[in-house]
């Protein structure tokens, strides 16, 4: 059940064709199908996502990478192992405690390796993550989210319409509430989060509140570091720290999923949902004429808006090299997870009057770098 790399999209310049984008069609979970597509902006992506398919569970992870990518990949290698770690203590099931233990663990790990590496790993220093994970564990679907990553369903309302439902919690200091629930746990710094470079800030460095990695607003012997402070900002060299100012602590849903009526989740990076609402994503979703490919006409549609917002054409879009594309858009990790219940509990997905049972594991990647692929032998 590997993903198919739709190679054969490459070349901003070779028959319009952008070679910053990437996608996986269509792929068989236990309980549906999922698809999974990406666009590239900055210089080296930092996006990304995954998903594993296995008799247990199924898992989502999106992992939206700042400061570098070295915590989103650190992520796609650590978080699904943790994850059934954990589970295997429980006697294989995935559930919040589980989920949470993975999360923590994971920040755990990144801060060791970085205290075992430095200086060779300084660059690792200043990176962090977002982490958005979804679970599927029989008729369960657990979302947990640290960041400003989003899960959205698509849910049959009572009229027969398919409506947007968010399940995630997001941890950016653009939300008022977000600001007042860390100035509350930080009442001795008036200066947790400021307004800085035309937006909130953490210390006026970092959006979110919650992240894995980005060590040095955790703990003072990575911002002491002279090699991490090379990589960091001004800003983050001056920070002065009494206590954690970013958590790695998710926040977790579980919901009962109903067969007929939840009939999909949308699982994005904040560079989706900077240019899509909520409602947009699911009504694109539900009124596709067909599965293979979705999450490709997800990133496009927001690739649309950001062009229209920035007045320029979706051409010329196109165009624009990695690195300078950031100023347009974001990356973008979309992942559409279909849910093709039956009434027993969800461990079977029927595709096209067919019954497709998981007898093994297997993991769909988004590349580490889409520019890469691409151009690796060109």
């Amino acid at each position: 059940m590997m993903a198919r790399w739709c190679v054969g999209w490459p070349a901003a310049a070779r028959g319009g064709r952008d070679e910053l984008t990437w996608q996986a069609e269509l792929t068989a979970h236990a309980a549906g199908e999922f698809s999974m597509a990406a666009a590239q902006a900055n210089a080296v992506m930092e996006d990304q996502a995954q998903v594993m398919a296995s008799p247990g569970a199924t898992l989502v992870g999106v992992y939206d990478g700042h400061g570098g990518p070295d915590a989103s990949r650190f992520l796609r290698s650590r978080l699904f192992p943790l994850v059934h770690e954990f589970a295997a203590e429980r006697g294989g099931a995935v559930d919040a405690d589980v989920i949470r233990k993975a999360f923590l663990a994971a920040d755990e790990e990144y801060l060791q390796l970085l205290r075992w590496s430095l200086p060779n790993m300084s660059r690792a220093a200043a990176s962090g993550s977002c982490c958005l994970l979804g679970a599927i564990s029989g008729d369960t679907l657990y979302v947990a989210n640290a960041g400003d990553s989003r899960a959205v369903l698509g849910r049959r309302a009572a009229a027969g319409q398919t409506v947007a439902e968010r399940l995630s919690t997001e941890h950016n200091v653009a939300s008022e509430e977000v600001r007042r629930e860390l100035a509350a746990l930080h009442p001795d710094d008036g200066e947790v989060v400021v307004h800085a470079r035309g937006a909130w800030r953490v210390k006026g460095i970092i959006q979110v509140a919650r992240a894995i990695g980005d060590v040095y607003l955790k703990t003072p012997e990575f911002k002491r570091d002279p090699a991490v402070q090379r990589l960091c900002s001004a800003a983050a060299a001056a920070v002065e720290l009494a206590r954690p100012v970013v958590t790695a602590e998710p926040s977790i849903h579980a919901r009962k999923l109903k067969p007929g009526v939840d009939l999909f989740v949308v699982f994005a990076s904040d560079g989706l949902w900077e240019h899509l609402s909520d409602e947009a994503a699911v009504q694109l979703v539900s009124k596709s004429s067909t599965r293979r490919g979705v999450a490709a006409r997800l990133v496009q549609a927001a690739l649309g808006e950001a062009a229209r917002k920035r007045e320029v054409r979706r051409g010329d879009l196109r165009r624009i090299e990695r690195g300078v594309r950031r100023h347009f858009h974001d990356d973008i990790t979309a992942v559409v997870v279909f849910l093709d219940l039956d009434d027993d509990g969800g461990r079977r997905a029927r595709r096209r009057g067919r019954v497709v049972d998981s007898s093994s594991s297997s993991c769909s990647n988004t590349p580490l770098d889409v520019y890469s692929l691409y151009n690796s032998t060109a």
